[in-house]
């Protein structure tokens, strides 16, 4: 290959390099408002997975539902869910605050 030829490749890839930049960063601006929509979706395909890979805890969940009753069964799973929430959000705010 002569000198020519290569420079003229070397300037195509430059040229390749900055356009899929430039597309690249048009996507990421398209995408942005699915952020937060697509962050839930993946959280929700993550307990899907847990809850997949450790039957015994859905079936300890649905022999709890049976045994106490339903109602009473999904009073205690919103209260332990707001325990959950209230030290998550506990644990992340004193994250923030200690340096």
């Amino acid at each position: 290959m002569n000198q020519r030829r290569i420079a003229q490749i070397h300037a195509r890839r430059e040229r390749l390099l900055a356009r899929s930049a430039a597309q690249r960063d048009e996507i990421a601006l398209l995408l942005a408002p699915l952020k937060a929509p697509l962050a839930v979706a993946d959280r929700g395909i993550a307990v899907a997975q847990y809850l997949r890979a450790h039957p015994g805890l859905v079936a300890i969940a649905a022999a709890v539902v049976v045994v106490v009753s339903p109602k009473r069964a999904f009073r205690w799973a919103r209260r332990g869910f707001a325990v959950w929430r209230s030290y998550r959000w506990a644990t992340r705010a004193l994250r923030e605050l200690a340096p």
